[in-house]
């Protein structure tokens, strides 16, 4: 589990912008059977403070909810997917599509953490869990509001999983 040691590394490397760092120490830390419910935790509460609405964002939640579902994780990343390539297409996005495209995003890296979680012989990158924190940052970034932001970091840092710094 995260020590109060790695805890306060990561939380300083979250704070110098080192998102990615930050990601790293905490996912590598994390024993495998949680962290697919530390990366849906993560995009529930985003969904939840932005407001945004996704029927392909609502697929990863549900399914990440469910171990018995986790191997239809990998068909939620190509849905997802799909939409990612089709808002990332030659002009420019508004606000509203930059926030959405972030939670498509998000929404990838919990797909591909819980289709990791199944141990199948295609994986994603190990290092998928790694891209939650700078993507996080990238939403709370676009959202600008203190207290998701506080938030947010009690759930990338377990606190609110009940599962925050141990010695």
């Amino acid at each position: 589990m995260l020590t109060s040691d790695i805890l306060t590394k990561a939380r300083s490397r979250w704070t110098e912008g080192q998102t990615l760092e930050a990601g790293k120490l905490i996912f590598d830390s994390l024993p495998s059977e949680v962290r697919t419910q530390w990366a849906n935790n993560i995009l529930r509460l985003v969904v939840e403070r932005t407001g945004i609405k996704s029927d392909v964002i609502e697929r990863v939640i549900s399914i990440a909810n469910r171990p018995e579902d986790w191997g239809k994780a990998h068909d939620a990343f190509s849905a997802v997917r799909a939409k990612v390539l089709k808002l990332e297409g030659p002009a420019a996005l508004n606000p509203q599509q930059q926030l959405l495209l972030r939670h498509l995003l998000l929404a990838e890296l919990v797909a591909k953490v819980t289709y990791n979680a199944t141990n199948p012989p295609d994986e994603f990158d190990e290092d998928s869990g790694w891209w939650i924190a700078p993507c996080l940052k990238g939403i709370l970034d676009l959202v600008d509001d203190t207290a998701s932001s506080e938030a947010m970091w009690a759930m990338l840092s377990l606190d609110d999983m009940g599962g925050g710094a141990r010695s």
